[in-house]
């Protein structure tokens, strides 16, 4: 999950701010269409029929920055100058011990709750949580203690929830983490792609400087290309997955046994808590109410 001022300054373009889109009109003069590598081949067509017998996928670009983070902030967030972003997500998590069959250790159910606001012309400031409660990883219970198949001890797993990401800005140059030393922004790597009816942005994440290896995240995210395609809808439903690799977590007690684990996840974009399956609303409702709000504290800053 991602988090002034001294961000940089706005990239500098010509056009309206394209990120306030109040009516459908201003969003299309705001924003230039996508240019598709293959659109001459099917100028029109969204979907081939199964009996065509291939699936379209194509790759497409923005030739201006701003109308490619527009298109982002459509799809993870929110067009709007100030709003919250709520993700919900399964994931599973696994032990890759060097030398040893990949074991599966964990489930968690979580969610990462945001909220976003314009400092700048098009400078956006982002700042959240993740709440995540550990499952058994093949009856989905919630738990308190699991089995570590390396080791063979059973051992404490709590919640993992995460309060303290530094937050980040976020523009047309990219993103900077807000605990990183100086301006510099960290160009976004997203690439979009039609996929017969839906659109894909599948992006490698900026991490915070101060996340060590073993890291990597990266994740595919889409929406219908329908919705997509219509200028008037600044913020789209969203399916995610993806996976990540990271150091092995302290609670494992892998000792010194090499290795980090692997995670993979699927999840969606919610319009707010009151979309929340009913079991996990019960238990964060239980454990920590205080997190079905996003701190807006730093934005006081």
């Amino acid at each position: 999950m991602k988090r002034a001022f001294g961000g940089g300054e706005a990239l500098s373009v010509s056009r309206r701010d394209a990120l306030v889109l109040p009516v459908a009109a201003a969003a299309a003069s705001a924003f230039t269409p996508f240019r598709s590598a293959n659109a001459a081949a099917h100028p029109e067509t969204t979907y081939l029929p199964p009996s065509e017998g291939r699936v379209r996928s194509e790759f497409f670009t923005f030739d201006d920055p701003l109308d490619k983070m527009t298109a982002e902030f459509r799809i993870y967030r929110d067009l709007a100058d100030e709003a919250d972003v709520l993700l919900w997500y399964h994931f599973t998590m696994f032990i890759v011990a060097e030398g040893r069959r990949v074991e599966p250790v964990v489930r968690y159910e979580g969610i990462e709750y945001s909220h976003h606001k314009r400092i700048d012309t098009h400078v956006y400031r982002v700042h959240g949580h993740n709440t995540s409660y550990p499952r058994h990883p093949v009856t989905g219970e919630f738990i308190e203690r699991v089995h570590n198949p390396v080791t063979g001890k059973t051992v404490r797993v709590d919640p993992t929830i995460l309060t303290d990401d530094p937050g980040m800005l976020y523009s047309p140059e990219g993103k900077h983490p807000l605990d990183r030393e100086g301006d510099a922004y960290t160009p976004t790597n997203t690439i979009f792609r039609i996929e017969d009816d839906i659109v894909k942005a599948e992006q490698i994440r900026v991490p915070p400087d101060n996340w060590l290896t073993p890291f990597i995240e990266t994740s595919h995210n889409w929406t219908a290309r329908s919705l997509f395609e219509d200028l008037s809808i600044t913020r789209l439903p969203m399916g995610t997955a993806g996976g990540y690799v990271f150091p092995y977590p302290r609670w494992l007690e892998m000792g010194e046994i090499p290795g980090h684990m692997f995670a993979i996840w699927s999840g969606k974009k919610l319009d707010g808590v009151h979309q929340l399956p009913a079991e996990y609303h019960a238990r964060i409702q239980r454990d920590n109410p205080e997190l079905l709000t996003v701190d807006l504290t730093p934005f006081e800053n």
